[in-house]
């Protein structure tokens, strides 16, 4: 076999994309470059990876088969670089970090309050966004790490290290139908609207329980519908308690409920090697994090 890693990377890109156009303006490179690759790595393996008979290239039952095969070794060599620029110890003279809106001010604050003190010479870009746009933001090569909310749909490019749990609770306006039951059923929660997260692109983030639910792409609107008594919803603790809500809502308990948790993570690309900085936040945030569950 005399396959490439740039013949690797034009297949995966070019099957993610849905095209080869579309890959070479990815990899900036000339659409003729990406065909030739892609033709080259066919004839390497002695079988067609795509059919191009119709508008656009759709993967072979055969490319189908060797697509995770393909990204299992650019991950690899993604890793394998990492590694050695860790070990060389290169540490960066800049950070861009981009935070999760849905994580406690307060926990976030006081990690980057201590990072002017203990380094002193690192020049910071702090960006907030939803879940969506941090890991969007590092798949881009945008930011560099990412503190946020656990996503199963991650690029295949990035890897989150867990560092705990928060804890979701079940709210209900002070005023709404429901804030007079001691303990709340399914059937009862679902005959009245349910506040659902979703992503920007309005998109199911969660799973509603209620048919009749709104979508809405930030936990803190959603709160604050519920203060308006709009509608319940199951958010992080953390945000339902903040002063601007707190007064506002009653914490609700149920009768099919059990403890609701949601990880949080930092996130990086594969290749994204880890530095003094990087390890300090990564071990600094799972502590604040285990103080505040336990």
């Amino acid at each position: 076999m005399n396959w490439t890693l740039d013949q690797l990377l034009a297949f995966v890109t070019a099957a993610e994309l849905g095209s080869f156009s579309a890959a070479a303006r990815k990899l900036q490179k000339a659409q003729s470059r990406i065909s030739s690759a892609i033709a080259n790595l066919e004839l390497d393996l002695g079988f067609e990876l795509f059919d191009r008979s119709a508008k656009f290239p759709v993967l072979t039952v055969l490319g189908q088969e060797m697509l995770p095969e393909a990204r299992a070794v650019l991950n690899q060599c993604l890793r394998l670089n990492s590694r050695a620029l860790t070990a060389a110890n290169k540490e960066p003279i800049s950070l861009r970090v981009a935070i999760d809106e849905s994580l406690p001010l307060e926990t976030m604050h006081s990690i980057f309050s201590q990072v002017g003190t203990l380094f002193p010479n690192i020049h910071l870009v702090i960006t907030n966004g939803s879940q969506d746009d941090i890991a969007l933001a590092i798949a881009n090569k945008k930011a560099d790490i990412g503190f946020m909310i656990s996503n199963s749909a991650l690029p295949a490019q990035l890897t989150l290290n867990s560092l705990g749990y928060f804890k979701k609770i079940l709210i209900v306006g002070k005023q709404h139908p429901l804030a007079k039951e001691s303990v709340l059923s399914l059937s009862q929660l679902q005959q009245y609207r349910q506040l659902v997260l979703c992503n920007r692109s309005g998109e199911n983030r969660e799973s509603a329980l209620s048919p009749n639910h709104w979508d809405l792409d930030s936990y803190y609107f959603i709160c604050e519908l519920v203060t308006q008594n709009q509608g319940w919803a199951i958010v992080p603790e953390h945000i339902a308690k903040a002063p601007w809500f707190f007064e506002q809502i009653k914490i609700a308990k149920s009768d099919f409920l059990t403890d609701v948790l949601i990880e949080v993570g930092i996130v990086k690309r594969l290749d994204s090697p880890n530095s003094k900085l990087t390890d300090w936040l990564t071990e600094h945030m799972r502590h604040l994090m285990d103080k505040r569950l336990y």
